[in-house]
């Protein structure tokens, strides 16, 4: 049989930002650039590190050293040779301060990257690094082509070039992004000739679309709408769990939220219950740890107690007993029902006196704030891109964290995350690690939501689609039929 050729067509919520995967900090931009590049190595369904551009892997004694034997015959979109060289080169550029890039962190382990024949790459690092081989696989260590990256530089975003079973075919930003099979793909090919990712932020527009027959896939299915589309004729759902937790950050350097006080007395003006079972249709689970329960190493911790009169208390005891105004900025369409979130947030804290005004830009111009620090209040999510607690909370709860957008500082936190990076034993790394989720709970920098689940509506007749739960969706097997 001929492999199909008509195109899937995916509306999301928003648009890829860069397609550059150095640069990437955001999961609709990654499940773009993982289709166009690959990794080293990459967990498969059950968690475990399996190899992609990389055969095979081995450790030196003292752990410094890991060195990697690389598939042959592998080609880069725009012809360049993949080897030991393109793997220098990519690793090179993302330590590089010149660079300039986001998630430079992920690379912060390396010590050095060494070429010791055309297909075998040694990669030491500083000191023992027990999440290294995850960190391998998180999306921003994608291997590009040397060429595209000398040639087009910054630009690189323009045409990429990575080894994946699709290449960029037509990019319109904030409305359509084409990726087409690359027919000289190392592996098995692609099952459609293309995909079509189509931006749409209103949740209710993609359900429409689906139902209609104008989309095949839509991300972020609103909770509302789960039990009619599973009712409803030519269509289906899948749920999938997930990495991703959904918060309210608040800028420690922004008053009032410098206070301790109001920091506590926000988060027990939100009703998390509340949230998760009228907002979310209890699509979701209820924790309050930054990290997901669902990830290997994390902690239980229970969301904090509902209790308005004790938030009014905590305002008056921090000097502001009939409340005060606030910017909350939000997402539409990012997250399931984020919009919905941020209006139910904003009316039980009016309840408290807080007055919040909601502000929601367009998601680019929203993250290129929130790279400035500068935002007082936000709602966001948080993902797990390789599974290890190591590489989100370095970036979002580290005081240098890129993603520390609130501007939280605990020099306890930072040495803990120093040492767990070189522990090896598991038991001892984990308590380290449940050591910075409980601190940093303690200190109220932000205030956790949930758990998110991934809901995603397919029409019947779509095949092969994987949703991982790392939030990236798999498309080289997907079809309609």
């Amino acid at each position: 049989m001929a492999q199909n050729i008509k195109p899937l067509r995916y509306a999301t919520g928003t648009d890829a930002q860069t397609l550059d995967p150095q640069f990437v900090t955001d999961i609709p931009t990654a499940r773009v650039v993982t289709q166009i590049h690959e990794t080293l190595i990459y967990p498969n369904s059950a968690g475990e590190m399996v190899g992609v551009l990389a055969e095979s892997w081995d450790v030196s004694e003292d752990k410094l050293s890991w060195t990697f034997h690389l598939r042959k015959g592998i080609k880069f979109h725009d012809g360049t040779p993949f080897n030991a060289a393109a793997v220098k080169f990519t690793f090179d550029r993302i330590m590089a301060k010149e660079t300039a890039a986001p998630r430079a962190s992920s690379a912060a382990a390396i010590d050095s990257v060494e070429v010791k024949d055309e297909h075998t790459v040694i990669i030491k690092t500083k000191s023992p690094y027990a999440p290294l081989l995850a960190q391998l696989s998180a999306y921003n260590l994608a291997i590009i082509s040397p060429s595209a990256g000398v040639k087009l530089n910054n630009e690189y975003s323009r045409a990429p070039a990575g080894t994946g079973p699709f290449k960029l075919g037509k990019w319109t930003p904030g409305e359509k992004l084409t990726i087409i099979r690359n027919d000289e793909y190392w592996g098995k090919k692609a099952a459609s000739a293309a995909v079509e990712f189509t931006v749409v932020p209103e949740d209710s527009a993609r359900v429409l679309m689906l139902m209609s027959g104008e989309a095949d896939v839509v991300s972020n299915v609103p909770p509302i709408m789960v039990n009619r589309l599973k009712g409803a004729p030519g269509v289906k759902i899948v749920e999938q769990t997930g990495y991703r937790t959904i918060y309210v950050g608040l800028n420690l350097d922004t008053k009032p939220f410098d206070d301790l006080k109001v920091r506590q007395a926000i988060a027990h003006a939100i009703d998390t219950k509340l949230l998760l079972s009228g907002v979310m249709n209890n699509i979701g689970t209820a924790g309050g740890g930054l990290e997901s329960t669902v990830i290997p190493g994390s902690a239980k911790i229970a969301p904090y107690p509902y209790n308005p009169e004790l938030s009014k208390k905590l305002l008056a005891e921090a000097g502001y007993p009939n409340g005060f105004t606030i910017d909350f900025y939000i997402t539409t369409g990012r997250y399931i029902n984020d919009k919905q979130l941020g209006e139910a947030i904003q009316a039980q804290l009016a309840k408290v006196g807080i007055k919040v005004n909601l502000q929601s830009p367009e998601f680019g111009a929203y993250s290129a704030m929130l790279r400035q620090k500068k935002i007082p209040m936000f709602l966001l999510g948080k993902g797990s891109p390789t599974g290890d607690p190591d590489f989100t909370l370095t970036i979002n709860v580290h005081s240098e964290g890129t993603g520390n957008y609130g501007n939280y500082r605990n020099d306890k936190v930072d040495r803990l995350l120093t040492e767990q990076r070189s522990t090896v034993e598991v038991a001892k790394r984990n308590e380290q690690l449940r050591q910075v989720l409980q601190q940093s709970y303690d200190d109220v920098p932000w205030i956790v939501l949930f758990y998110e689940n991934q809901i995603f509506g397919e029409r019947e007749n779509v095949r092969g689609v994987e949703v991982l739960p790392n939030e990236n969706v798999l498309f080289v097997n997907a079809k309609v039929e």
